[in-house]
């Protein structure tokens, strides 16, 4: 009965119409990245399966990936741009963009409560790791070592980044780079520590600790200083190495170790942000993926007492002028900016624009009821994946650090799985198929006539659980800040209960949806291409 609800939904929602797309807006939405964001001519998607307009058709369960722009959020960017525009006619547009990047950054602090803390914005959480290592090398004064934790399961680009090497074809400013390529001023030396073995088993924290330290110790004996990389959630809900590993590393030469958290899911509450801060760590955000802003939106948040010493910082690579521009960085860092081209990255900015939306939604919802709502769909989902039997959950990983068990994000918010057919879990190839097939209408694509098979489901993209394509592929489905802020209709309203319920009861039209697609898999490799890569 509410499967049939949540249908009947989805097709009023088909009936309803959006905002119509304004091209020029849209073609801004997706600038200043790099080339995840092109656009399939076929498709109108990205790599990502998103567009630069809103889609509320879709069921959006993708937020470990990307999610396409919402209403709201496209409604403020399309402001933000027509400012940007009349700026442009009428002049100055610098000063106009330099107020802009300001405000957000700015807003950025106000959302998570950084206090002191400060900013830098950046087109993506991988051009974040990238910032990050430049300036934890600036703070250790030496070379530098990268340890990535959870290389395997963080962003496409981010070990690239972490390593000071080209992570994409083309860099944000717009010129064309060769993937793998030494960044001028930049490369060093790296180390990937995998959340898996070559099976795709979840290794023991306790082994992934010991390669930590063991990497760690290796690095500060040959005179280098250590940038750790430490994941808390990647793209599977991988959280490591151990709170007693960072303490044991740091303790090692504590003027030679930095710290990274990457917490570019953003699946942390603003309490551990600042208990990560406090620790002066540097901590990569995006909100592009829990909080649904359009990707891609990255920032590098920097605690108050780094900044005094990351303000001396005058040496700039040739090379991160590719990646940063003067105003992605607050005035504190004046001697970086001063060295920085004055380039605007509207697409940038118009991002950021959008997830503040997003991200204002959530925080502007009670807590009582962001605990609640991700409480119930990390009840609901198990429940789900349990009524079919081609569908297997992968377990979850320990958290971080033991604070986190009374963290806003307690429950878990990412649930990959993997999916068996005639008698065999799937490829990372055959689950790149389905991934595709979900997102679209497949009865207008001629498969099918149930209102099951024309219902968009985007979902996380596959990711490999072992080396090569012919390894097994595991989906994901998370929830997002999207999914409580519009649930939330007012407290003591029962509207709101019945709004989530509905929501939730959609988890089971993917699992339908996908149910029916696992017969005709063979067709759909034809019927639906890939995307832009």
């Amino acid at each position: 009965m509410r499967l049939d609800r949540s249908l009947q939904a989805q097709r009023s929602a088909r009936t309803r119409s959006a905002p119509h797309p304004h091209a020029t807006l849209d073609a801004a939405l997706i600038s200043g990245g790099d080339s995840r964001l092109a656009i399939d001519a076929a498709s109108r998607m990205n790599a990502y399966g998103t567009q630069p307009s809103p889609r509320p058709d879709e069921i959006s369960l993708s937020s470990s990936t990307a999610t396409t722009v919402s209403v709201a959020g496209h409604a403020a960017a399309r402001a933000a741009f027509a400012r940007l525009e009349e700026a442009r006619a009428r002049g100055p547009f610098a000063s106009a963009y330099v107020q802009l990047a300001d405000e957000l950054r700015g807003a950025i602090r106000a959302e998570f409560d950084l206090a002191g803390a400060e900013a830098v914005s950046s087109p993506s959480g991988t051009d974040s790791a990238l910032l990050a290592l430049f300036l934890a090398r600036g703070l250790l004064g030496r070379p530098v070592t990268s340890i990535v934790v959870a290389a395997d399961e963080s962003g496409n680009g981010a070990s690239a980044a972490a390593s000071g090497r080209h992570f994409s074809v083309l860099a944000s400013s717009g010129r064309t780079v060769v993937k793998g390529e030494p960044i001028a001023g930049l490369a060093c030396a790296a180390i990937a520590v995998a959340a898996r073995d070559a099976h795709g088993r979840a290794r023991p924290l306790a082994e992934i600790d010991a390669e930590v330290a063991s990497a760690a110790e290796a690095a500060i004996r040959a005179g280098n200083g250590v940038v750790l990389f430490a994941m808390d959630h990647s793209k599977l809900g991988s959280r490591g190495p151990s709170l007693d590993c960072l303490r044991e590393v740091c303790a090692l030469a504590p003027e030679s170790v930095q710290v990274v958290v990457d917490a570019c899911q953003a699946r942390l509450s603003r309490a551990r942000l600042a208990w990560y801060l406090a620790k002066d760590f540097l901590i990569l955000v995006t909100g592009s993926k829990f909080f649904t802003g359009p990707p891609l939106s990255g920032a590098l948040l920097v605690s108050e007492s780094l900044l005094a010493r990351a303000g001396r910082i005058a040496d700039v690579p040739t090379g991160l002028a590719d990646y940063t521009a003067r105003d992605d960085w607050p005035a504190a860092f004046d001697r970086i900016r001063d060295r920085l081209p004055a380039r605007a990255n509207v697409g940038q900015a118009l991002r950021w624009v959008a997830a503040i939306e997003d991200i204002h939604a959530y925080f502007a919802t009670p807590e009582l009821f962001r605990r609640l709502a991700l409480a119930a769909f990390a009840a609901a989902v198990p429940r789900h994946i349990a009524r079919f039997s081609e569908l297997t959950l992968l377990p979850e990983s320990a958290p971080l650090i033991a604070e986190a068990e009374s963290d806003e994000f307690a429950a878990r918010s990412i649930f990959p799985f993997t999916v068996t057919h005639n008698g065999r879990a799937l490829s990372l190839a055959e689950t790149r198929v389905l991934h595709r097939a979900l997102n679209a209408d497949l009865v207008a694509l001629g498969l099918g006539r149930n209102s099951i098979a024309a219902v968009p489901c985007h979902i996380g993209q596959p990711v490999a659980l072992a080396d090569g394509a012919g390894g097994t592929g595991a989906l994901r489905i998370s929830a997002d800040a999207r999914l409580i802020a519009d649930s939330w209709a007012g407290a003591g309203d029962l509207v709101s209960t019945t709004r989530l319920t509905e929501r939730l009861d959609q988890i089971a039209i993917v699992f339908e949806k996908l149910r029916f697609l696992l017969p005709h898999l063979e067709r759909l490799e034809g019927l639906v291409p890939p995307t832009a890569a």
